[in-house]
C-alpha cells in the first residue's frame, strides 16, 4: 500500500472533529449507491453547505433520512440542482419537499435547477401529491411552504449569489440525456460534479483546477466485462448498455486527472463483483495519482487550504424528528 493510500484511509476512518470555525465548502455524501437495492447505500444525494448556504445536488431515494440522521437544518435546505432525470436521482425529491414543510415547517418556496424536463418533472410531483398540498395547510404550515420556483439549464451559469457561484455543463449519460454537471464555486474552492456521466471532455475542457471533483462509478469486474456472453441473459444486455453511460474508473481517472482534482470521490457506486480495492487500484493503474475517495453515505468532506475527510457519525439508537422536537435537535430556530 502507498504512502499516499494510507494517509487517505486513515484520513477516511478519522473521527469527525467539530469545529467552530466551518470551512469554506462542507460537503454531505447523503446517498452514494445507484439504483440498486443494498444496505448501506441510499440512493444519490450530494449536499454542499457554503456562504450560510445549502445546496442539494439529486435527491436519491432516503434523502431526508440521511438529513435527519445528520442533523442537517432539514427546513433550509431549499435549492436542488439535478443533475438529471431518471428516477434514482429524483425519487427521494417528494419526500423532502412536503416533510419538510409539515414536519419541520418549512414555509418558505423551494427552488429547483436541472436540465430541460425538469419543470414537468416538478409539476408532476405537485400533481401526484395534490391531496396534501390543500390538506395539511393549517395556520402554522403555510401553503407558501409548497411553491416552487423552476429554472431549467443546457449549460452555463445558474446561480450567482453571496459569493456562490454555479455553473452548468452539458454531460453525457446516453438515456439519461439531457444531462449536466456542476462546478460549484465558493472562496477560492471549487467542487465539480459530474452526476452520472460516462467520460467527456467538456469537463476538463471547462473544469481545470477542481478542488474535489465528484464522479459516478460503475465497477463491473473486467472479468466479467470480458466473458460476458457466457452469462445468461439479460446480463450481457444490461452490463453492455450501462457501461455505454456510467465511468468505468479508467474514464474517471481520467476525469479526476484532466480537471487537476486535489480529491476525487466516488459516488453512485456500483461495483458488482468488484471489490472498492480493485476499484482503488483500477483508478491508480489508469494514472491517478491524488487523494482518493470511495465515499459511503453521511461521509463528509471539508474543502479548505486543507481537504479533511470525516467518517459517518454514529445514530443514535432512539432517532426521531417529529413536530415537537425538530428545532431542539436540528438547531432550528424561530
Amino acid at each position: 500500500m502507498s504512502s499516499r493510500l494510507a494517509l487517505a484511509l486513515i484520513s477516511i476512518f478519522s473521527p469527525v472533529i467539530v469545529s467552530a470555525d466551518l470551512p469554506p465548502i462542507r460537503i454531505h455524501f447523503l446517498g452514494t449507491g445507484g439504483p440498486e437495492i443494498t444496505r448501506d447505500r441510499m440512493g444519490p444525494s450530494t449536499l454542499i453547505q457554503a456562504g450560510g448556504e445549502s445546496f442539494l445536488f439529486d435527491a436519491g431515494r432516503g434523502v431526508l433520512q440521511r438529513m435527519g440522521e445528520d442533523r442537517l437544518n432539514i427546513p433550509e435546505v431549499k435549492k436542488v440542482l439535478f443533475t438529471h432525470l431518471h428516477s434514482d436521482h429524483i425519487e427521494g425529491l417528494p419526500a423532502l419537499w412536503m416533510t419538510s414543510w409539515f414536519i419541520t415547517k418549512r414555509n418558505d418556496p423551494m427552488h429547483f435547477w436541472g436540465p430541460p424536463g425538469t419543470e414537468k418533472m416538478i409539476q408532476g410531483m405537485r400533481s401526484f401529491m395534490h391531496h396534501d398540498v390543500k390538506a395539511r395547510v393549517n395556520s402554522v404550515v403555510k401553503s407558501s411552504g409548497v411553491e416552487f420556483e423552476v429554472m431549467e439549464s443546457t449549460g452555463g451559469i445558474v446561480y450567482q449569489s453571496g459569493g456562490v457561484l454555479i455553473k452548468a455543463i452539458v454531460a453525457e449519460h446516453g438515456d439519461g440525456n439531457p444531462s449536466l454537471g456542476y462546478i460549484f464555486s465558493y472562496s477560492g474552492y471549487s467542487v465539480l460534479i459530474t452526476g452520472d456521466s460516462t467520460y467527456t471532455s467538456a469537463f476538463g475542457r471547462v473544469a481545470k483546477k477542481m478542488d474535489v471533483t465528484i464522479c459516478n462509478v460503475y465497477a463491473p469486474s473486467q472479468e466479467l466485462i470480458a466473458n460476458l456472453d457466457d452469462y445468461p441473459a439479460p446480463v450481457p444486455i444490461v452490463v453492455r448498455a450501462v457501461s455505454a453511460k456510467l465511468a468505468s474508473p479508467e474514464q474517471a481517472a481520467q476525469m479526476f486527472n484532466e480537471t487537476g482534482a486535489r480529491l476525487g470521490v466516488y459516488t453512485h457506486n456500483i461495483f458488482y463483483d468488484s471489490t472498492e480495492d480493485q476499484v482503488i487500484q483500477r483508478t491508480r493503474s489508469a494514472g491517478f495519482a491524488g487523494q482518493l475517495l470511495i465515499a459511503s453515505d453521511r461521509t463528509q468532506v471539508d474543502v479548505g487550504e486543507k481537504i479533511t475527510i470525516h467518517a459517518p457519525s454514529e445514530v443514535p439508537k432512539d432517532l426521531e424528528i417529529n413536530s415537537l422536537n425538530f428545532k431542539r435537535i436540528l438547531g432550528t430556530s424561530e
